[in-house]
């Protein structure tokens, strides 16, 4: 999707809520810059007739968050941040998992093997996604401050304007490599229990777990990835970093490694509204969106309310 007027506004909100963070003298040198960034870049971007300088809202967000990070002196303003967002997530798993427990994977006979029932995997699977999402909620890049004290993790309240795990099920059973592209940092703690399952159900499915290229916002990286917390899920799949700059996945921008496995995968499994922003034109059988509606912009376009939930196969999508 293309980034609107008021993308704009949006990251201007986002360097004022980590501006809130800063000490008192740091504040006036990084506003001057993103004001004067901000400026220029929506004038070069608003003009009429010019169709070549046309974005994704993450794609805006690079040279903002490099000026940042310059201005600073800092190459990772957030890696403070992450890494506790990486400990608070994991706490917050714990507590809901003791909640909410995995439901039990049953076992069948059928053709004389014993099998996963259908039913088992659809109640198994159901569960991950929903803790998968609940992950999505952790954002400091969103248009609103993000505090983990104020956010909802109430696994009962999810509401899903879009989900479609049947196909993601259907599609599961003959793939053989899914690329799972990942988003914030505390995130990859949810997303473990969703890689777990589908490992459990599905051991001959390999996995790659691609996230950011470089530090931007409090996006994953391999460095965040080091975090000791972070290791169950690095033993279960193979994590690699996409080369993207920008807080969503943009192919052109990935390394040739990343775009090899996104070329070839039998699934690919998307998480995060920057991801979704970045991807949803790319129709196609094998793409799948998991995120939450976090800003106006896109709960415009996708016809839905702000704060629903997305588990959307990428076909295609009517808007209803």
């Amino acid at each position: 999707m293309i980034a609107q007027e008021m993308c704009f506004d949006c990251l201007q909100r986002q360097i004022k809520n980590f501006s809130k963070m800063l000490p008192t003298h740091n504040l006036q040198p990084l506003q001057e810059c993103v004001e004067k960034k901000l400026s220029s870049l929506k004038q070069s971007y608003i003009t009429p007739n010019k169709q070549d300088n046309l974005l994704t809202p993450p794609q805006i967000a690079i040279d903002i968050y490099k000026d940042l990070s310059t201005t600073l002196q800092n190459d990772d303003p957030y890696a403070y941040i992450k890494q506790k967002s990486i400990q608070k997530a994991f706490h917050i798993c714990q507590e809901l998992i003791s909640r909410y427990p995995a439901p039990k994977l049953e076992p069948t006979i059928h053709n004389e093997k014993i099998v996963w029932g259908e039913d088992s995997i659809f109640a198994r699977l159901d569960w991950a996604v929903r803790m998968a999402i609940l992950g999505n909620v952790i954002d400091y890049g969103s248009q609103h401050s993000f505090s983990f004290d104020n956010a909802d993790f109430d696994f009962k309240s999810l509401h899903f304007g879009a989900y479609d795990l049947k196909p993601f099920i259907s599609k599961l059973e003959s793939a053989r490599s899914l690329l799972y592209i990942a988003d914030n940092a505390g995130e990859n703690i949810f997303d473990t229990l969703l890689i777990a399952t589908l490992k459990a159900i599905y051991p001959h499915l390999s996995i790659s777990y691609a996230v950011r290229g470089r530090a931007i916002i409090n996006d994953l990286t391999l460095q965040d990835m080091l975090h000791p917390l972070a290791q169950p899920l690095a033993e279960s799949c193979e994590v690699l970093s996409s080369g993207v700059r920008s807080p969503g996945f943009v192919y052109a921008d990935a390394n040739t490694q990343t775009q090899s496995l996104y070329d070839s995968a039998d699934m690919i499994l998307a998480k995060g509204m920057g991801n979704f922003e970045c991807l949803e034109s790319y129709k196609d059988e094998r793409l799948f969106l998991l995120f939450k509606i976090k800003c106006d912009v896109v709960a415009k376009f996708c016809n839905k309310a702000k704060g629903t939930m997305m588990f959307l196969h990428n076909t295609h999508y009517i808007k209803e």
